[in-house]
């Protein structure tokens, strides 16, 4: 009888996401990857077809994960704050994955899909195309950048340092005494920015500002 294969796809990809999360994307080389699963490099070719071909993979399985479990609401807010908190959610998990997604070329088959219902939801709901779009892209820089400074080393600051900065000192303290974004904080920025958004791109702000004399932009 045939020995199983001591390898799969799945397997493959499983470690690859390990690998970008324990040492980062600079150590997601076949090789590495290779070693981590106890095979020789030219054995890992059957299940994917080189460094970029693990990008992809890897990238795909981000993008997997954010969608996971979410269907279409109907409404625009809830769909823009769902996409926030989706990503605030996966790439707090997977944090070196954040420059591997923002630097490749939305090819992903499920990004796109994604992408495509969110703004038909907008559109659907009478939201100009333009307007849908820079309320997508506004909600999603916002999710990245908060993951980005939810997840980063802050400020390892010593009592000297801190000496002849009697402001920052005060400002380190408490739930910011790293000066890391905290889920509170997170919170009350996407309050903002869909309020924001709200006011300003929404067709019912748009309506209100016109009602109350103001002027159209």
């Amino acid at each position: 009888m045939p020995r199983p294969p001591r390898i799969s796809r799945p397997a493959v990809l499983d470690e690859a996401l390990r690998t970008l999360d324990e040492e980062g994307i600079g150590a997601l080389s076949m090789r590495r990857l290779a070693q981590r699963l106890g095979v020789t490099s030219p054995s890992l070719y059957k299940y994917v077809r080189d460094r970029e071909g693990v990008f992809d993979a890897v990238v795909d399985a981000i993008v997997q994960e954010i969608n996971e479990g979410w269907s279409p609401t109907g409404s625009w807010r809830a769909e823009l704050d769902g996409l926030a908190r989706r990503y605030f959610r996966t790439f707090r998990r997977h944090p070196n994955a954040v420059p591997l997604v923002m630097h490749r070329p939305t090819r992903n088959q499920r990004s796109l899909d994604s992408f495509d219902t969110v703004l038909s939801v907008l559109t659907e709901a009478g939201w100009p195309v333009q307007d849908a779009a820079r309320a997508v892209l506004l909600t999603e820089s916002y999710a990245l950048g908060a993951t980005l400074t939810a997840v980063s080393p802050g400020i390892p600051f010593t009592s000297e340092e801190l000496a002849n900065r009697p402001t920052l000192a005060a400002a380190l303290t408490g739930e910011h005494s790293t000066f890391r974004l905290t889920e509170d904080d997170f919170e009350h920025g996407l309050k903002l920015v869909l309020d924001g958004i709200a006011r300003e791109i929404a067709p019912e702000g748009r309506r209100l500002e016109r009602a109350q004399g103001g002027t159209e932009r």
